[in-house]
């Protein structure tokens, strides 16, 4: 066990038209809005994410990374939630029944710990296509679904987000009873991880640089 939070950074960065293109995303004016990439998105921040609207569309959707419930006592918001126990927790259960939506990353970092201190990573699809977090969200909040980490990644963090492939994403986004198959069995990813600068650690640090391998660890 790596006794920290897990995914707590993100990297949105892509081509908004190309990505709306691959998921048959609805056009929407407002989508052009976010076209500047961001390198480096920490919980607190806005993130873009896609749903299925009133009319079982895919739509974009502006969120808030973090879940807070009026009713919930804790210092802060929650951005993580099991996928094993998702669907019996009270704070996540009705929106995994009727707000499951899709977050994709250029790519998202975890760190390891090392003899010389936590070391960030940078885990993205080697297709080049963005990776599609599992997510639940309420009005404007929302968290990404975790499961363990599978094997060649487990060496950096024994949890890793709930990725979707394209061909499930009707599968989870539909129904609930499908979506819950979806992240029960998830699909082994090729992935390509790397050791990148720990600038990434300080929130404030947006930049093209958070992608790029280091060679000294």
């Amino acid at each position: 066990m790596t006794g920290f939070v897990m995914c707590g950074r993100i990297a949105q960065c892509f081509d908004v038209e190309k990505v709306r293109k691959s998921f048959d995303i609805r056009r929407e004016t407002e989508s052009i809005e976010w076209a500047t990439p961001s390198y480096n998105i920490a919980p607190g921040s806005k993130i873009h994410a896609f749903q299925l609207n009133e009319h079982q569309d895919k739509s974009w959707i502006l969120l808030t990374w973090g879940m807070r419930p009026a009713w919930a006592k804790m210092k802060r918001p929650v951005i993580n939630a099991r996928a094993e126990t998702v669907t019996q927790k009270p704070m996540f259960r009705d929106a995994f029944q009727t707000r499951r939506s899709l977050i994709p990353v250029t790519a998202y970092y975890e760190w390891r710990i090392t003899p010389r201190g936590k070391q960030p990573y940078c885990i993205r699809n080697k297709n080049g296509l963005p990776l599609l977090l599992a997510g639940l969200y309420t009005e404007n909040e929302c968290v990404i679904l975790t499961q363990d980490a599978q094997e060649d990644i487990s060496f950096i963090h024994d949890r890793m987000p709930v990725v979707v492939v394209p061909e499930k994403i009707d599968a989870y986004l539909r129904e609930a009873s499908t979506a819950r198959k979806v992240i029960r069995n998830g699909d082994h990813l090729d992935l390509d991880v790397y050791p990148v600068t720990k600038e990434v650690g300080h929130a404030g640090f947006n930049h093209p640089t958070c992608l790029k391998p280091v060679d000294h660890v």
